[in-house]
């Protein structure tokens, strides 16, 4: 005997079926924004209540409203109207207060996760910088940090002269060629050039310095890159997605972005080869300058040391090292021709330490110069370049700020920029003052107390002896050898930050930081 079904009532049913769901997701939606703004372990902590209510308010900021990528801007007046410490979403805390950073950042022994979504905006979650436990990446960036090492260093000092010179061959081409360059571009060619020399070896060349349109199509796809990090925030698995698509799809979508994707896949393919290199008898040395080589000399386990994972390292670091360090760069040469006095002293220093100005001088007489080091700093700390937070988790304590007990794994954000920028660590924080760096300043102690510009604790900067290498040596010999004014820059416009695609990037309508170089010095 068969069931009988009431075929009327069947269809009624099947007729309200939308409406039922629609109703029940309101109410779902409802009930989940009143747990969370009531009973949720963070409803305590002050902040908008739309924030708490939901993520879709950053998603909304960051991706669809006018203008778009805004949402770190919004925090910081969030601060400024509920206090050192706010509610950015439903499930993260921010905190903009400099003397909590070394709660945040601890090292020794205490243990930091790092929250998924701020992991995941570079897309090689098996590289340094995309890993989340604290374990892993103890483990991981323990393997390469003899790479990274001062020592390191010294021994390929030679490289980062080679490519500071040939920096300075774009400079004299645009002095004979009477034309104006935005510095942005072969600064950043500088520094990519250096790291595929140094880190991948010859084989991962990308040879930007000795061709101008290559560079700045590697900048415009940096570029594009950094405007898709917000994306990247919301959704994951888009850029680990698109680097297993076919170049021909990435380029019908974007041509900037099928750039990055097609150095990803020839870094992987010099990881293949070098792995395969790897399985043959004596073929990895120790003492070899090569990334690749020493993560696969380590004492990684075998699951670390594959291809894919080797890649993404080296990817990582390629697309962290240039931009980056060519915007401090920039900064620093737009603010010392708005200041000539300082930079009158610095050519002093210079010319004293330097009186041939072609000279390779070692870097170990470079960095003991007090000017360039003052100059440097300052322009790390106004440049203010990473403008996204930095979320950590503690799995294993409670971290407590002022009256606040922040519940144990509580995602917690800070912003390196808001934080350089902080008016009660650095008086006049948008003044570019290099004396607030001499010892002989009255809050040279505590400038440097809240210097993070390479951040602190575990997670720091693994590559800041780099950074500082090729810092001191590329200034150096620009500032010694050539005579450049500014060509139509205007702050507001080609400096200042707009937009928080990870780095802070100027207006749309940007003409970048253009000089013309004038002549040669003695």
């Amino acid at each position: 005997m068969g069931l009988l079904v009431d075929v009327p009532l069947l269809g009624q049913l099947t007729a309200f079926f939308p409406a039922i769901l629609l109703a029940a997701s309101v109410f779902y939606f409802c009930a989940l924004g009143l747990y969370r703004l009531t009973l949720h372990p963070l409803a305590k902590f002050p902040g908008p209540k739309v924030s708490a209510f939901t993520g879709w308010y950053e998603f909304y900021l960051d991706l669809l409203g006018a203008p778009r990528r805004t949402f770190a801007f919004r925090v910081q007046r969030m601060h400024e109207k509920y206090g050192p410490i706010v509610r950015i979403n439903p499930h993260e805390l921010h905190v903009s207060d400099p003397d909590f950073f070394d709660v945040l950042n601890a090292g020794g022994s205490a243990r930091r996760d790092k929250y998924p979504p701020s992991a995941s905006v570079q897309g090689t979650p098996d590289g340094i910088f995309g890993t989340v436990g604290h374990e892993a990446h103890r483990r991981r960036r323990g393997a390469v940090s003899g790479f990274f090492s001062k020592q390191s260093l010294l021994r390929d000092e030679h490289l980062v002269h080679d490519k500071a010179n040939l920096l300075c061959n774009v400079f004299r081409s645009a002095m004979d060629e009477g034309r104006a360059i935005n510095v942005r571009v072969p600064l950043l060619a500088f520094g990519t050039d250096f790291y595929c020399a140094h880190a991948l070896g010859e084989r991962g060349n990308m040879h930007l310095l000795e061709d101008e349109t290559k560079a700045q199509v590697w900048r415009d796809s940096i570029v594009g890159l950094l405007h898709v990090t917000p994306v990247v925030r919301q959704f994951p698995w888009v850029l680990p997605y698109a680097f297993g698509l076919p170049s021909w799809f990435i380029r019908w979508i974007s041509s900037d972005m099928a750039l990055v994707v097609d150095v990803f896949t020839d870094i992987l393919k010099q990881a293949e080869a070098t792995v395969d290199e790897s399985k043959r008898p004596k073929a990895v040395d120790k003492g070899r300058s090569n990334l690749m080589d020493t993560i696969l000399a380590s004492e990684l386990p075998r699951g670390e040391k594959t291809a894919d994972r080797i890649a993404q390292e080296g990817f990582t670091i390629l697309t962290a090292s240039g931009d980056t360090l060519g915007r401090v760069m920039t900064t620093a040469i737009y603010h010392l021709h708005c200041n000539p006095e300082y930079l009158a002293r610095l050519r002093e220093e210079l010319k004293e330490m330097m009186p041939d100005p072609d000279a390779d001088v070692p870097l170990t007489k470079i960095e003991s110069l007090p000017w360039l080091t003052a100059v440097i700093k300052e322009s790390l700390r106004i440049a203010g370049l990473i403008t996204a937070r930095t979320v950590l988790q503690a799995p294993s304590e409670c971290l407590k700020f002022q009256d606040w007990v922040i519940p144990r794994n509580t995602p917690v954000g800070m912003t390196t920029s808001d934080l350089m920028l902080d008016p009660a660590a650095f008086p006049e924080p948008k003044r570019f003052d290099p004396g607030r760096w001499e010892p002989s300043h009255p809050l040279y102690a505590q400038s440097t107390r809240h210097f993070v510009a390479f951040s602190r604790g575990h997670r720091n900067c693994i590559g800041l002896n780099l950074a500082w290498a090729q810092m001191y040596i590329a200034l150096a010999k620009i500032l010694r050898r050539f005579e450049l004014e500014l060509f139509d820059v205007v702050r507001e416009r080609d400096i200042d930050h707009h937009r928080d695609c990870f780095l802070g990037e100027p207006r749309d309508d940007t003409k970048g930081v253009r000089v013309k170089v004038l002549g040669l010095l003695e």
